[in-house]
């Protein structure tokens, strides 16, 4: 409470205005009474509200009769006070001196007419439509000078020039309703952080902030290292405070883990039942989208959430330009824009992730290299990568309109053309740059090398389907089908080395997003399921990477539900189903690799990338996932045994005897019948249906 008294029930303890129609011999005695209608307030008294507060049945937030109120503010309303007219009025006699009264009784205080405070400066239109609410004395604007009884014109709530009402969305540049402050106290008692739990201890606290920024936060940068320290965190929120160690304890922490997901999750539900808005509820359900555990399907319904969150906060309008002097002022303006910016990244590639629609429309989305360059002088570090995620997302939104709409058109390669375009303008710009730190450098190659082996499949994918739809493939024998295969391999062995040169060399497969497991697993798949057409020393590569990434994802795994432990079950798998003589003469090849790393490595250099949002475009080798994880939803497309025959026919003629005799092999695994569960291992299945959704023609609208 404000500390105001509440107007009783019954309207005692209001002033009335019997004052403003007494006799003289009534003024000086009730003076101090009826003066609160226009200036101060009796102690103890009740507060006079607005004609417009009281009209909508509003509380009204101001200290006096002189303050135009936060709502009138909010809402641009006229701000008018008048005294009440309710309560008994008192009869005639006592109100007015007998008639036969003498002047000399009369007291000498002369009368005092009511005093209004100053009527705010309104546009002539709109102050021409105002008028006294139903229900109400009409104000001295709105009266007839004729006392004829004309008067405006009234407009119900839900017309701008009437009163307003909580079903009048305000204008964008409006103050944000309050978010209910009490609540968070008693958020804060009931549900305690994982220091207050007794779950981590102080020097766990500071050792696991520092590794968020020096980490995470150099991935996606949703906090700010100068405004979030850990007192600030867990002063201003206890949910942003326990998402930061809960992700955090995930990778350095993994005996924790459990007990601080159980309680970021507790405080997030207690947030949305306590009806909880800030900037922090936002980011906090963003950090725990990013890095969340492997099997849980609840992100998309929390980033929505968080997105009507933000909607309500306008933290989608930008502030006004030039940002303040004061440097924290300043961070704490770029702080809310940024956390807009994480939302439309999350539900870019959340939307591809799940084949549902978009929350945030185009019109809501600015220049981010623009809002970038704005303020040099206070650097976040990680920020520099949110434009370049932005603009892929888009390229991969286009490129999935594009591969659904291939019919055979020579205009299908035109169009390639265009977004090949875009691409290279995009790696021209935001590819190793000299600013970039080496986790965001990595991102941006697998997301490059990504799309390289997207634009790869698309010409592959053309050719087989309408070029060359009687030609099989041999790889000695030059053609647009082959060198469209030769390309889609070396591009899909090209992420492979990527994901092997900047995430297992470095380190980062911890704190790595699913997206990189899901484009490494994509052309994992592929790579296996056309080995049998390959080159002797292509398969021997592909075995080889495979391998070695196996064992890297392996090492890696801190549990067995973490996605470095589902990557190495998976390649495993593949692997597995591989022919003994192919295994075996690949690690007999090997020992000759110190040969073959330098071309390797330039593969890498020519398909550098980033396992982003595109990972979960309709694509041919997504058709390759889905037709045997989703069998129960079998899409319309050849049985793979006859869908791969032509580029399982290569003669074998043209091939040197030990090739001869390993295609034999390959044309025995080929003959086996296909299983359910071939790509996946079957104790595996749930998570791969979740990272691998059923797509259709109304997906990703």
């Amino acid at each position: 409470m404000d500390g105001r008294a509440s107007p009783s029930p019954q309207g005692a303890a209001e002033p009335t205005d019997a004052g403003a129609v007494a006799g003289p011999s009534s003024v000086a005695a009730g003076q101090a009474q009826t003066e609160g209608a226009a200036g101060p307030v009796k102690p103890g008294g009740a507060k006079i509200s607005c004609l417009a507060c009281r009209a909508a049945k509003r509380k009204c937030h101001t200290p006096d009769v002189h303050t135009t109120c936060r709502r009138c503010v909010t809402h641009e309303l006229v701000c008018e006070y008048q005294k009440h007219r309710r309560g008994r009025r008192k009869k005639e006699t006592s109100a007015s001196a007998p008639a036969d009264a003498s002047p000399s009784s009369l007291p000498t205080v002369p009368l005092q007419p009511p005093v209004y405070p100053p009527l705010p400066q309104l546009p002539a239109k709109q102050a021409s439509t105002y008028g006294s609410a139903p229900g109400t004395a009409q104000s001295h604007a709105s009266q007839s000078p004729t006392g004829t009884g004309a008067s405006t014109i009234q407009f119900s709530h839900v017309v701008r020039e009437g009163d307003s009402s909580p079903f009048i969305a305000g204008p964008s540049t409006a103050q944000p309703p309050p978010s209910g402050s009490g609540s968070f106290g008693l958020l804060r008692s009931n549900y305690p952080d994982p220091l207050q739990a007794g779950v981590l201890n102080e020097l766990d606290v500071f050792e696991l902030f520092n590794y968020y920024f020096e980490n995470l936060n150099l991935v996606v940068a949703i906090l700010d290292p100068r405004l979030h320290t850990p007192n600030y965190c867990q002063q201003k929120s206890a949910l942003l405070f326990s998402a930061v160690l809960c992700v955090t304890a995930k990778i350095l922490r993994p005996d924790a883990y459990s007990a601080c997901l159980a309680i970021a999750n507790k405080l997030v539900g207690q947030a949305v039942e306590y009806g909880l808005c800030s900037v922090e509820v936002v980011q906090a359900i963003n950090l725990l989208t990013h890095w969340k555990k492997a099997d849980d399907a609840t992100s998309w319904r929390k980033v929505g959430y968080a997105i009507r969150m933000a909607q309500e906060l306008r933290l989608n309008v930008r502030a006004s330009r030039p940002l303040p002097a004061e440097e924290m002022q300043a961070r704490g303006i770029l702080n809310r824009e940024r956390a807009w910016l994480n939302l439309i990244i999350a539900d870019y590639h959340l939307a591809i992730h799940h084949s549902l629609p978009r929350m945030i429309s185009e019109e809501d989305i600015d220049d981010p290299a623009e809002w970038l360059a704005e303020h040099p002088h206070l650097p976040t570090p990680g920020e520099s990568s949110l434009p370049p995620w932005i603009i892929f997302s888009r390229m991969c939104r286009l490129y999935a309109d594009l591969l659904a709409a291939m019919n055979g058109d020579p205009s299908n390669l035109r169009s390639l053309k265009w977004i090949e375009h875009d691409w290279h303008r995009w790696r021209a710009k935001w590819l190793d740059r000299p600013d970039f730190l080496p986790p965001q450098v990595s991102t941006i190659r697998l997301c490059d090398a990504l799309f390289a082996f997207h634009l790869a499949e698309y010409r592959l994918l053309y050719n087989y389907r309408y070029r060359a739809k009687d030609q099989v493939v041999n790889v000695d024998v030059p053609s647009d089908l082959t060198i469209a295969f030769c390309g889609c391999v070396d591009a899909a062995v090209g992420l492979a080395n990527v994901f092997q040169d900047h995430f297992v060399r470095p380190g980062y497969l911890p704190f790595c997003f699913n997206l990189a497991y899901v484009a490494l697993a994509i052309c994992s798949i592929w790579l296996v399921k056309n080995i049998a057409t390959m080159s002797q020393s292509d398969r021997e590569r592909v075995v080889r990477t495979l391998s070695d990434i196996q064992v890297a994802v392996e090492a890696a795994s801190r549990s067995s539900d973490d996605m470095p432990a589902y990557m190495h079950r998976l390649l495993t798998h593949l692997l597995s189903t591989l022919s003994p003589a192919t295994q075996l003469s690949s690690l007999a090849a090997s020992q000759n690799a110190s040969t073959l790393t330098q071309p390797v490595s330039q593969d890498a250099q020519d398909y550098p990338s980033s396992g982003s949002n595109s990972s979960w475009s309709l694509s041919s080798a997504q058709q390759i996932i889905q037709d045997n994880l989703h069998h129960h939803h079998p899409h319309p497309a050849l049985p793979p045994q006859q869908e791969q025959q032509p580029f399982a026919s290569t003669s074998t003629a043209t091939l040197p005897q030990q090739e001869q005799a390993d295609a034999s092999v390959f044309a025995g695994l080929d003959a086996l019948p296909m299983h359910e569960d071939m790509l996946f291992p079957a104790a595996d299945d749930d998570i791969w249906r979740l990272l691998f959704p059923v797509t259709g023609d109304t997906a990703m609208q």
